[in-house]
């Protein structure tokens, strides 16, 4: 997922530039998603991680409003 963020808050751990572009974004588990950036400035690229401590809903629950509609009884 490649986009240019203007609210993020992130800067280049080179030159400081705030100049940055979120080259993609992966999430690792239901609570991490690892950010990886490049500056426009230096061309350095870096990692950053989110972490959330909120309770991610299960499979299930995603699914169920999905699916239950296409049942036929």
């Amino acid at each position: 997922m490649a986009s240019t963020t203007k609210d993020h808050n992130e800067t280049c751990t080179r030159c400081g530039s705030r100049l940055i572009h979120l080259e993609w974004e992966e999430r690792l588990n239901p609570r991490e998603v690892q950010h990886l950036w490049k500056c426009l400035e230096c061309r350095k690229e870096f990692i950053t991680l989110d972490a959330s401590d909120e309770e991610s809903a299960t499979n299930a629950e995603i699914i169920e409003p999905f699916f239950t509609s296409l049942v036929v009884e």
